[in-house]
């Protein structure tokens, strides 16, 4: 008679931790108090001149400042509460003072003291200094809680932090509380702006011509044969990674299963998509052959339901078993995969490129090597093969180094 298996060091190692995964979860954003936008200047450390023995600064602004900043533009801080100035006359002069606290996320930056900030929706051009930093010493990435106090209002002050400020950056509210850095280079964050609108008007070209909403799958239009082509693998990875879907979007597309078949996992191993899933190893390099079946076969299909009999549905074949089918269809030519094999020259073709550019540099890549120029095939309305392959590939590949940047 089986039972139920306890194992105490399975549980103790499964929750020992569950508190500390959660300071990764997207939900942080949202602690009590919420956010405040402001513009931070973080020290700079490697090009700051402070002696670390004493620490000491003779001013914090002007030629003689040893400090330098990076300015971080909407960089969000938490637990603000309401400001309440105390006015002190007592030598005849008005002294306001002002301090508080709040709370810094974690996976965004490390607090110094002296770092400063201004406070974004504020018409008064107050500069804060972070007088203390306590943190939770015990975890690598936890949050930090800073205290702070009105350092000046002058225009000159600030204008002394912008000639101390050695590098911008901007703040991807959207990333915080997840694995993607958040804070990114001021350049790198209009560039990355710039692909996440070539993306979106990639997935909706796509959509245009491919997309059957009759089917709700996406469908290629052989013409030379007068069929239509389903990629069963195709679909499975487009589903998987929601590749047709733009972030943040109220219209998504749902792709489910078409057909029952026991086989697909058996066919999704030996695609190009479990190729590309796998980091694109350059020994699994192949072709990519496949065979094409009718979907009559698949009497649950709203192929066969619909009576639409000119659908062929897509079958890759396993490398081993090549030489025992017909091998008129492929994913690639052989004058792509001899691009792809060689290390030294770039293919002329956008999407080649990417997919060349992945295989020899997966692991190094970065915007800088997504062109902007990758979606003119589609804006062009080209109803070529290699577009309706290629594609989901370019896809997944873009958001891949988006993550990794």
């Amino acid at each position: 008679m089986s039972g139920l298996i306890f194992n105490e060091e399975a549980l103790l190692q499964g929750n020992i931790f569950r508190y500390e995964s959660r300071l990764k979860s997207s939900t942080n954003r949202y602690v009590e108090g919420g956010a405040m936008l402001t513009t931070y200047y973080n020290i700079k450390e490697n090009a700051t001149t402070v002696d670390r023995g004493i620490r000491d600064i003779e001013q914090l602004f002007g030629h003689k400042s040893p400090l330098r900043f990076n300015k971080i533009e909407n960089f969000p801080v938490y637990g603000f509460g309401q400001a309440n100035p105390a006015n002190s006359d007592e030598t005849g002069i008005e002294d306001i003072n002002l301090e508080g606290e709040c709370i810094i996320l974690p996976s965004t930056i490390v607090p110094n003291p002296n770092d400063f900030f201004i406070i974004n929706h504020l018409k008064m051009k107050g500069v804060f200094q972070i007088v203390e930093v306590t943190y939770d010493s015990m975890k690598v990435e936890g949050y930090y809680k800073i205290r702070y106090r009105l350092h000046s209002t002058s225009e000159e002050t600030l204008n002394n932090l912008e000639k101390q400020t050695i590098e911008n950056y901007h703040t991807d509210l959207d990333a915080i509380g997840t694995e993607i850095n958040p804070i990114i280079r001021k350049d790198n964050f209009i560039k990355r702006s710039q692909i996440h609108q070539m993306v979106n008007q990639m997935v909706e070209s796509y959509k245009s011509l491919f997309y059957n909403e009759r089917h709700n799958c996406f469908l290629f239009n052989y013409q030379e044969a007068g069929t239509r082509w389903f990629d069963i693998c195709g679909n499975e990875f487009i589903a998987k990674h929601s590749l047709m879907n733009i972030l943040n979007s109220s219209k998504v597309i749902i792709l489910h299963d078409k057909m029952r078949d026991s086989q697909l996992p058996f066919y999704y191993n030996n695609s190009i998509y479990n190729w590309i899933e796998l980091g694109v190893p350059d020994r699994f390099l192949q072709k990519f052959h496949f065979t094409l079946s009718w979907s009559e076969g698949y009497r649950d299909s709203s192929f066969a339901r619909w009576s639409d009999h000119d659908v062929q549905i897509i079958h890759p074949i396993p490398l081993y078993q090549v030489g025992l089918h017909h091998t008129d269809f492929s994913y690639f030519d052989d004058t792509q995969i001899n691009a792809f094999m060689d290390n030294t020259l770039e293919p002329t073709s956008e999407f080649e490129k990417l997919i060349w550019r992945y295989i020899h540099n997966s692991q190094s890549l970065s915007i800088d090597d997504i062109s902007l120029y990758t979606a003119d095939t589609l804006l062009s309305s080209i109803k070529h093969i290699d577009v309706f392959f290629y594609t989901p590939l370019v896809l997944f590949i873009i958001r891949q180094i988006l993550r990794m940047n």
